[in-house]
């Protein structure tokens, strides 16, 4: 097995240079300061991110703009499978399935529209990417299907097929892709587990921290959508949690998410699990802003995780995360700013949320 130096060497440079080139601070208070979002793309020219001004200037059209980052966000995995051996090279493409789900549950919204709804798909097709990155199949003999057994036929050979066969009862009956897009994301994260598994120690360790903070993030999120939003019992709830993570005390979910202290689940968690971070979460006013906190505190979390990555030992599996994560960052960061002056928001507020 070739050595940790051998392994990351170039890599390590080659991600480094790349990430002390990532969008400095002046520049994204140059861009929360322009008035207006023409102002706010035209920042844009002469960075990296010239391709999306360009394909606004040329369009007009800001989602043409969000698709070019798109694409950029998953090439960056792709293109890095070039630099791998495995078992490296399998984790990293366990970690664009992250991008592959994403692609086709966009997809499956448009079959779903076009065949259920029957809604017209004029120009609603033209951000999808159309590219292999994990699993060969068409994308867009997935929209056209005609019914389930052809999105079924559509996917054959991919590991979507057997989801489709086995939540394509639901999808006819409950009129809904919710069952089947939460399977598709836990799909994502169960071949991530097991792609880290395979790593050396030190890589599977570091490997692992990361994951476990992002699968609390995710079930975070989907407790309080599934609470506020579908307003879903507990007995349906605690099946569609993420198993990775660090929600291991069902009980302690169980009372506070049936009495409606979701926060509490969140602080409780912070506690056992961040301890050092749990002065950051306060009391808050009122629930909607302790959530809002304690994302950000998770967030927080991460990027001292990536801090440290960067700041030890070069030699392993941190850089490719430190890397895949700044720039995932900086990429939300700009289409959040963007997005915020398409809709003409003021300065404070899109600060409050990025």
């Amino acid at each position: 097995m070739a050595s940790p130096l051998s392994r990351y060497a170039f890599l390590n440079a080659k991600l480094k240079a790349r990430i002390s080139k990532i969008t400095s601070d002046e520049k994204i208070d140059q861009l929360l300061r322009a008035k207006t979002l023409p102002e706010a793309v035209q920042l844009l020219k002469g960075t990296e991110f010239e391709p999306l001004e360009k394909a606004y200037v040329e369009t007009g059209d800001l989602r043409m703009g969000e698709y070019v980052l798109y694409v950029r966000e998953i090439e960056l995995y792709t293109e890095l499978q070039h630099f791998v051996e495995e078992p490296v090279l399998q984790f990293i493409r366990a970690l664009s399935l992250r991008y592959e789900g994403d692609n086709l549950k966009k997809a499956l919204r448009l079959w779903f529209d076009k065949t259920v709804r029957k809604r017209t798909l004029e120009g609603a097709t033209g951000y999808i990417y159309r590219k292999t990155i994990v699993h060969g199949f068409d994308i867009d003999e997935v929209i056209a299907a005609a019914d389930l057994p052809a999105l079924h036929k559509a996917l054959a050979g991919t590991p979507y097929s057997d989801l489709i066969a086995r939540w394509g009862r639901e999808i006819e009956l409950q009129k809904s892709l919710f069952s089947l897009e939460i399977e598709i994301d836990k799909f994502f994260y169960k071949e991530l587990f097991a792609s880290l598994e395979r790593l050396p120690k030190q890589d599977r360790q570091i490997a692992k921290t990361m994951a476990t903070l992002e699968i609390d993030m995710q079930n975070i999120d989907w407790l309080i959508r599934f609470k506020n939003y579908y307003n879903l019992p507990l007995e349906k709830t605690l099946p569609l949690l993420i198993p990775y993570g660090n929600f291991k005390d069902l009980a302690s979910i169980s009372s506070s998410y049936t009495s409606g202290s979701i926060s509490e689940i969140l602080s409780e968690l912070l506690k056992k699990h961040y301890s050092k971070w749990q002065t950051l979460l306060g009391k808050g006013s009122d629930s909607v802003s302790r959530l809002t906190l304690m994302e950000r505190v998770l967030k927080q979390i991460t990027l001292a995780q990536v801090e440290k990555l960067l700041g030890g030992y070069p030699f392993n599996i941190g850089i490719v995360l430190a890397y895949f994560f700044l720039k995932r960052n900086e990429m939300q960061t700009i289409m959040t700013i963007l997005n915020a002056k398409y809709y003409n928001l003021p300065e404070e507020r899109i600060k409050s949320v990025l």
